[in-house]
């Protein structure tokens, strides 16, 4: 039973961090989720310490380039 658990635990988690990597983030969002200010991300976008895409026109960040700048 304990283990039947664990496993759908694990594949719920694996279904989640898969969504996960396809989210993208404007910088309002990464400013809300990380609690920084927006000179502060474009600061850290700009030493390349951040991940950034700007092939729209605009910086647009994936949910796992914030993660793992979080993460340090």
């Amino acid at each position: 039973m304990y283990s039947e658990i664990t496993n759908q635990l694990r594949s719920i988690q694996q279904t989640l961090n898969s969504k996960s990597e396809d989210v993208w983030m404007t910088l309002r969002d990464v400013c809300t989720y990380t609690k920084l200010s927006s000179s502060t991300i474009h600061r850290f976008c700009k030493r390349g310490a951040l991940k950034v895409s700007k092939k729209t026109g605009k910086n647009l960040f994936k949910k796992v380039w914030i993660d793992k700048f979080l993460e340090g």
